[in-house]
């Protein structure tokens, strides 16, 4: 019953919420063109359930400062061995930048072809920086270590948030 009650009042609190906007800027030196495409729009869908909105972007502007509120992403084509083993990205909150070790995504075999599971990872780190936190939940996109069913899952678009996870969203761009 408190578990329904929280659902409830999480869905409430989000229609009377505005839809949100985030700028992401995308420096691409790794994935291909098709790929990556196909990774925004899934993680435009997912984000769009929460009422988030991203606005892709090519390259940080020329000035390299990025507007406020704006997030750079990387997506790295080779990422040294010993660099946070086992992980396919990194986020410093620091002025909003995220790693992708492509290599790593695309070179793994998984239940979901590597551009779904490069859709959930650019989820899973803009939220951290959205939230502000590197908290991660027991179950869905903000879980700390995906399994095979998590990817399964990916496959066909049914790893989605927690309640709690939009709510913190929600919170960490009010803050």
């Amino acid at each position: 019953m408190k578990i329904m009650m929280f659902v409830i009042s999480a869905m409430v609190g989000m229609s009377a919420r505005a839809e949100q906007k985030v700028t992401v800027y995308v420096n691409n030196d790794a994935v291909p063109g098709s790929d990556l495409q196909i990774a925004e729009v899934r993680a435009t869908e997912i984000f769009s359930s929460a009422g988030v909105r991203i606005e892709w972007h090519g390259r940080v502007p020329d000035s390299g400062r990025l507007p406020g509120g704006a997030i750079a992403i990387r997506l790295d084509p080779q990422t040294p061995v010993l660099f946070l083993p086992g992980s396919l990205a990194v986020t410093r909150f620091q002025g909003g930048h995220i790693t992708v070790f492509w290599d790593r995504i695309h070179r793994t075999l998984r239940p979901a072809p590597p551009d779904v599971v490069l859709g959930y990872v650019l989820v899973h780190e803009i939220t951290h920086i959205l939230q502000g936190s590197d908290r991660h939940s027991d179950s869905g996109v903000m879980k700390a270590r995906w399994t095979d069913r998590d990817y399964a899952a990916m496959a066909y678009n049914a790893l989605l948030f927690t309640p709690e996870d939009i709510l913190l969203i929600h919170d960490g761009r009010a803050r």
